[in-house]
């Protein structure tokens, strides 16, 4: 295994689709001559562009999750056959593919190391040690070693995936964009009232997930109800009659100097969620936790820009697929990588977030979305004679 050192990025790393990698691996691993001399003729146009394959966590979870345990073992092992590929680095140096928590913790030290640097230097920062350049068995290898409780985990985070999708995309709460001013303001509500909003809440709530959540989501009902139960719970053990408004930002880590008149609810949810995200990775980073919070914001992180753009302009369709968590993850790549493929909808996401921002237009670097996994060879070609002539 090699770890990447570099200045800035190396050329030609191509992060491909999961479909597009499952679709290859089927291909060799057929029986028609003809698909199978297809998936060798990609192999070798691919590598005559000069590309290195770049895989991370999400690559494998996606391939390896597929409930036939044929079909999961034949991408295995079109994987291990590849001599040469990259990978994102695990941040402990563990001997095992990164995910996006790694690349993020990459960036976090950078932002942290240097307070004053924008997100493109932070980037840069954090590109200098989050690659390593490995064979395709080796990557594979802490995978088979542990294949079965693996497969198992990883189904069972998709199945958690598909809720997450579902709950984060309703707006059954109608409130999205209340001034958190303005909520703490309000006084708690008599405790009928507020069952009778949680029930309203619920019911809000389930009939979204029954009528646009994945189709694989068994019971909405339960979903929606385990949900309700937990936001409940937590919340009787932190709010208390005086201000529950201002409890809740004590409990989350926050207080009224962190609020500005304008600030929303969904401003604060994703506040929120960025400072637990930031208590998850010092568990390993080991910062101290004032320092950290107070250098440490989302939108000096590449990462966090471009997954909230493409959460923001994602199209929305009529089914809320649980895949589109792990694309939000697989497009952070874009900040690194020097092609990314993308579905058609995270293409289109992509598309208009560059429009809307410079600063985003500015850290994603090229995407490019293909029908058929043997037109991407042409794809790169064109794509590396025009970088150099410019």
């Amino acid at each position: 295994m090699e770890t990447l050192g570099r200045k800035f990025l190396l050329p030609k790393f191509v992060a491909l689709d999961s479909s597009h990698l499952g679709a290859i691996a089927g291909d060799k691993a057929g029986k028609d001559s003809a698909r199978v001399r297809r998936a060798e003729t990609f192999d070798q146009a691919f590598m005559e562009t000069g590309s290195v394959l770049l895989l991370s966590w999400h690559h494998f979870q996606e391939l390896f999750s597929h409930r036939s345990e044929e079909v999961a073992a034949q991408r295995a092992a079109y994987l291990q056959s590849l001599p040469l590929v990259a990978s994102i680095t695990s941040f402990q140096k563990e001997d095992i593919v990164g995910s996006v928590a790694s690349l993020q913790s990459f960036e976090i030290a950078a932002a942290f190391q240097n307070p004053a640097a924008s997100a493109a230097l932070v980037r840069e920062e954090a590109a200098k040690n989050m690659f390593r350049l490995t064979s395709g068995a080796d990557l594979v290898r802490p995978f088979l070693e542990s294949w079965t409780i693996l497969r198992e985990s990883f189904r069972h985070s998709e199945e958690r995936t598909r809720e997450v999708v579902a709950i984060s995309k309703s707006d059954f709460a109608d409130n999205a964009n209340a001034r958190i001013m303005d909520l703490l303001k309000d006084r708690i509500r008599a405790p009928d009232d507020m069952l009778q909003q949680f029930q309203r809440l619920h019911g809000r709530l389930a009939a979204d997930i029954r009528q646009r959540g994945d189709k694989r989501i068994p019971d909405a009902d339960d979903t929606s109800r385990a949900f309700i139960e937990d936001v409940i719970r937590i919340g009787a053990e932190i709010v208390h009659p005086d201000n529950p408004g201002l409890r809740i930002l004590q409990a989350w880590g926050f207080d009224l100097s962190d609020i500005g008149p304008d600030t929303t609810l969904v401003d604060l949810g994703d506040m929120a969620v960025f400072r637990r995200k930031l208590e998850v990775l010092n568990v390993r980073l080991k910062l101290p936790w004032p320092e950290l919070i107070a250098r440490v914001k989302e939108d000096r992180l590449p990462s966090g820009i471009i997954y909230n753009a493409i959460r923001r302009f994602h199209p929305d369709t009529h089914e809320w697929d649980g895949s589109e968590l792990t694309d939000r993850y697989l497009a952070c790549l874009a900040a690194y990588v020097d092609v990314t493929y993308v579905d058609k909808r995270t293409y289109e996401a992509f598309r208009l977030a560059r429009q809307k921002s410079e600063t985003f237009a500015a850290l994603a670097r090229h995407v490019e979305k293909a029908g058929s996994y043997d037109t991407i060879p042409g794809q790169l070609a064109a794509r590396f004679a025009q970088a150099a002539t410019t």
